[in-house]
Formats: C-alpha cells, sequence, structure tokens
C-alpha cells in the first residue's frame, strides 16, 4: 500500500498555500495560461504523489521523506517548488522516476491540445501526478495511462483512489501503446523517446494529435504530430523544453557512454589543435543540429583513473557502430587537443556541424519540422534552407 501522509489542519492550510503560490508562479511566465488547466492543479494537490523524493543538485540534493513528522515541513514546502523531484532510482544508480517541474507539465498539457471529449493515453504513468490532472479535467473514463513499472502504477493507483480518480492504468511496456482502447485523440508521451514509435501512429485517430519529447543524444525539443486525415503524419518542434527520463522500453534500452569511451582516451590516434571548444554543445540549438548530423554519436565526459588517482578529463565522441572514437581536453586554452581514431573522424564532423549551423543563422529547434514518409522514415527538415536529415534507428 502506497504511504499515506495525513497533514494536520496547519500544514493542510499551509499546503492549499503553497500549491496557490506555485500555481501564480507558473501562470505568469505563461505556461498555464487555461482556467481549465489551472483549476486541475488546484483540485490535484503535487504532495499526495511525492511521498518522498531527491531534491535536483541546485537545490541541494537532499532526501526528503514526508511520512517523516519531524521533516514534514520541509518537505511540503520542497515539494511545491518548480522543480522536478526525483523519485526512483534501479539497482545501476540510474534515475528511472521524477515528479516532472509543474511548468513543464503545464507546457505539456496545454501544448497537447486536449480538451473536454477527447480520449487520452498517456506514456509514462511516474508518480501518477499526470494521469490525475489529465482524469479532473476530462474525466477519468477518458484517460489511460501506461507505465512499465508495476511498483508505479500501483502507487499511482492508490493516490488517485484518495482523490476519487480512477483513469486505466495498465502495466506494459509504453513504446508499443495500448491497443486495446485505441484509437486515442492524444498520445502524451511523459519519457522521452528517440523516435516516434510506429504503434503510437497505429493507435492514433485522424486529426489526433501526438506530444513528445524527442530526443537524442545530445539535446531534446518537444514535438507535436499531427495525423492527417489520410494519415500523413506532420511534426512541428515547439519552442518549450521539457527534459523527461528516457522511457524504459526493451525496444530503447537506455543510452549510455559506451566502453568504447575507454578506448577513447587511451588509444593513440591522429592528432591536431582544434578551436572548437566542447561546451558549444551546451548551447541548445547547435546541440540539435549537431545530433542529426552525426547520427549514432554518444557524447560526455571521461576521467582517466590511474589507481586512487584521478588522471585528466576529457570531452569523448563515440560511435559504437563505426567505432570511431575523438577525445578533446577539457582546458580552457584557445587551441585544445584532439585525438581522433577509427573509420570516422567525429570531430572534424562536429567542427562542419558548427559551421553548418553558424552559416545557416543558428537556426532554433522549433524552425525545424518533422514528418514520416509513407515508408516510415522520419525526416527532419529545415524549411526555406533545402537541408533535411533523416532520425536513425
Amino acid at each position: 500500500m502506497t504511504d499515506v501522509i495525513e497533514l494536520d489542519d496547519r500544514l493542510r492550510r499551509l499546503a492549499d498555500e503553497l500549491n496557490h503560490a506555485l500555481i501564480e508562479q507558473v501562470a505568469a511566465v505563461r505556461k498555464l495560461t487555461m482556467p481549465a488547466w489551472r483549476a486541475a492543479f488546484e483540485a490535484v494537490p503535487r504532495h499526495l504523489f511525492a511521498p518522498r523524493f531527491t531534491l535536483p543538485q541546485n537545490l541541494g540534493g537532499q532526501t526528503l521523506d514526508g511520512t517523516d513528522v519531524a521533516q514534514r515541513e520541509h518537505w511540503l514546502r520542497a515539494v511545491y517548488q518548480n522543480e522536478a523531484l526525483l523519485t526512483d532510482i534501479d539497482d545501476r544508480d540510474i534515475p528511472t522516476t521524477s515528479c516532472s517541474a509543474p511548468s513543464v507539465v503545464a507546457t505539456m498539457l496545454e501544448s497537447s491540445q486536449a480538451s473536454e471529449g477527447d480520449t487520452v493515453l498517456e506514456i509514462g504513468t511516474g508518480t501518477g501526478w499526470t494521469a490525475g490532472l489529465l482524469a479532473h479535467r476530462l474525466g477519468s473514463d477518458s484517460i489511460i495511462s501506461v507505465d512499465i513499472s508495476a511498483q508505479c502504477v500501483t502507487d499511482a493507483r492508490d493516490r488517485l483512489e484518495r482523490l476519487g480518480l480512477a483513469p486505466t492504468l495498465v502495466v506494459t511496456d509504453g513504446y508499443l501503446g495500448h491497443p486495446a482502447r485505441a484509437p486515442y485523440d492524444r498520445i502524451i508521451a511523459t519519457a522521452s523517446i528517440r523516435k516516434l514509435p510506429p504503434a503510437w501512429l497505429d493507435q492514433t485517430r485522424p486529426g489526433g494529435t501526438i506530444l513528445i519529447d524527442l530526443r537524442g543524444d545530445f539535446a531534446g525539443s518537444l514535438a507535436l504530430f499531427t495525423i492527417g486525415d489520410d494519415r500523413s503524419v506532420h511534426g512541428q518542434f515547439l519552442p518549450e523544453t521539457a527534459n523527461f527520463m528516457p522511457l524504459r522500453s526493451t525496444e530503447q534500452p537506455f543510452q549510455q557512454l559506451p566502453e568504447l569511451s575507454s578506448r577513447a582516451v587511451r588509444e593513440p590516434g591522429e592528432q591536431r589543435t582544434t578551436s572548437l571548444d566542447p561546451a558549444a554543445l551546451r548551447t541548445r540549438s547547435f546541440a540539435f543540429l549537431a545530433q542529426l548530423a552525426l547520427p549514432g554519436t554518444v557524447a560526455g565526459h571521461v576521467t582517466i583513473k590511474n589507481g586512487e588517482k584521478r588522471g585528466p578529463m576529457y570531452f569523448c565522441l563515440t560511435d559504437p557502430r563505426s567505432q570511431a572514437w575523438a577525445r578533446v581536453t577539457t582546458d580552457t586554452t584557445t587551441d585544445r587537443q584532439v585525438i581522433q581514431g577509427g573509420n570516422r573522424r567525429l570531430w572534424d564532423e562536429l567542427e562542419a556541424a558548427h559551421d553548418l549551423w553558424k552559416r545557416l543563422g543558428q537556426p532554433r529547434p522549433d524552425e525545424f519540422t518533422i514528418t514520416i514518409a509513407q515508408d516510415g522514415d522520419q525526416i527532419v527538415d529545415l524549411p526555406g534552407a533545402d537541408r533535411s536529415w533523416s532520425l536513425p534507428l
């Protein structure tokens, strides 16, 4: 049974005040503009869905437990901040579930175009909070939410029942959707995905929409797909951002810096200098284009360890398919050393992508569009630039 946290009168009043203040904060930045969704946020309090969590590092990284009476007020105040709360970690110390930041949840709900009369499939039940907001506005019978974690589904069902909400919750691999209740008017994924799964397209009715956090190896962006009456599929990347955890699926394993990175920091290769700072990939608009230009490439920092001693840190690019790699020193010199090996010259490709990005006027992700061809190929275009890229498998 899910932990039930009973608040005394003082803390109930405090929770109401904190929730109202948070809603005002989200509304002030134009992330919560529709009265119907605002009413849902008022009626479905966040603290019921996050009995224990870990704060993000920028807030100290502290783990808080609302079942501990001594820290309950601190826990409650932390719940009602506009931050994502980490709620579960697997046995490999990989975060698997979070309660998304309220502004992100509001953005997803409003961008989904869901309205009364729609049937909605949510991919990624998680804590159950988003399913609760959807059920409050559209009615429990209209909401189906799926998650690969049986524990998540059980906990979410218990929490929602306390509010008198009973959306259909199903334990299944979200990549496959839920054909039993298809077709849907809206599909909303609160987990990131590398490509739009074919099953989601098959389960959306003509005129319907699919909203996802489409995320590659370097960056992600919200994308809204519309299904035409002729089953054509057109998508627009949105200016709003989200940063959801990857969809847990046997069809989409967690993407981690591969073992190839250990070779990338040790093996000899072609050496030269580069003026491109690896920090350029922190610029979302460049990172978005770069991942299209370097399909299959994984980026990350790797530190050489010598026993108990920590050696230098390198920024590495690796491509497991071609076994190509590149490493760059992370110091602040003007001309950094880059060493490359394998069948591709990944750093050369990244520099070429950076030059292209600048020549194209440094386009933002929301300037790109995406279409799905008859053969299933997912093509990203930059209108007016005569440029297109195919999303990698």
